[in-house]
């Protein structure tokens, strides 16, 4: 898979999941967002690189 396309699926995957948390309760969504950033800043060299 081309690189571009590994980091367009992990960021709308990251999106996905903030705007669902923040349609279940408002007030999670910071938190979501915090989550989603530590999650590809940890898995951004497998994302970068494919080591998948």
């Amino acid at each position: 898979m081309e690189e571009f396309t590994r980091q367009a699926i992990a960021v709308l995957l990251g999106l996905a999941f903030v705007v669902w948390q923040a349609s279940q309760d408002p007030g999670r969504s910071f938190a979501a967002i915090l989550l989603v950033a530590a999650v590809l800043y940890a898995f951004s060299p497998v994302i970068r690189h494919g080591a998948v």
